[in-house]
């Protein structure tokens, strides 16, 4: 009896998900095919939401850079992405070091001091 429950949980189920599958398959294979013919339409169209168009070659990749803010994690070392995506730690080789202050003795405004009567 359980097995009919899961047969008939099962298949609809299952027809959804493949027939989910095939629908953004086929959409991505169509947008793909429109942007092959250059197809103007997709500039009006209320289905895709365009950011920017660029005339490049074929072939050409737009990536976007953004500088990045880039925190440092606990034991000296800062975390950078690849360009690969990969993670990694780099350390950092700052050791803090008082600031010291010396006089200046060419500075003009220092007290200058007249010689000395005894």
């Amino acid at each position: 009896m359980s097995a009919i429950v899961g047969w008939i949980i099962g298949i609809p189920l299952s027809i959804a998900i493949s027939w989910l599958v095939w629908y953004v398959w086929n959409n991505n294979r169509m947008l793909d095919a429109r942007i092959a013919n250059g197809d103007i339409e997709l500039l009006s169209s209320s289905n895709y939401n365009i950011t920017e168009v660029v005339r490049a070659p074929a072939g050409s990749r737009v990536e976007k850079v953004a500088q990045q803010i880039v925190a440092p994690v606990a034991g000296g070392y800062i975390r950078q992405t690849l360009p690969d995506g990969r993670v990694a730690l780099i350390p950092v080789a700052s050791v803090p070091q008082p600031i010291k202050s010396y006089p200046n003795p060419t500075h003009t405004t220092q007290l200058q001091q007249g010689p000395k009567i005894e």
